[in-house]
């Protein structure tokens, strides 16, 4: 399979273009930071415009001068806490107009659609967010699984030769 390669910015000027327009728009997940709920290079995210975010929403916001999905941990006004789920640490705080979307739907594996809303997957990831502290070895058991390894190993190289 061959692959495009789009400038970031120029990407996601056409996905805000779409969400202004009223229209959802799917874009390919990246990276390890949502681990293991969303996983980069595999799931979709579908997006939609977001007037009015709420603690545990997924969205894409602008930190930084760059797009990045996380979850929102807590709003206080106009102040947003926004942490990756795959995240140790760090978390991002950012105002309420930073945040550009809201993730609808997750499409695992490109195909099957997963409502990260759903009463299941929040009652996961509240436990996932309780499991702080040991989070570390958590995600490196589940990198080490059989079929993730390889997966994991080609992602790092990919984003080694990038940086």
């Amino acid at each position: 399979m061959e692959s495009i390669v789009i400038n970031n910015d120029e990407f996601f000027a056409s996905v805000l273009e779409c969400l202004k327009e009223g229209r959802d728009a799917t874009i390919p997940v990246k990276g390890f930071s949502m681990l293991p709920l969303i996983r980069g290079e595999k799931d979709l995210a579908v997006l939609r415009s977001c007037s009015a975010p709420r603690e545990k929403d997924i969205v894409l916001f602008r930190f930084n001068g760059r797009y990045v999905m996380h979850r929102i941990i807590s709003i206080d006004g106009d102040a947003v806490e926004i942490m990756g789920d795959g995240v140790l640490e760090n978390r991002e705080n950012v105002h309420l107009e930073d945040i550009c979307a809201r993730v609808e739907t997750i499409l695992r594996g490109g195909k099957r659609r997963v409502n990260p809303y759903g009463r299941i997957p929040l009652m996961l990831f509240s436990l996932w967010y309780k499991m702080l502290p040991i989070r570390r070895y958590l995600l490196l058991c589940y990198r080490l699984l059989p079929w993730n390894f390889f997966w994991v190993r080609r992602q790092a190289r990919a984003a080694s030769l990038k940086g």
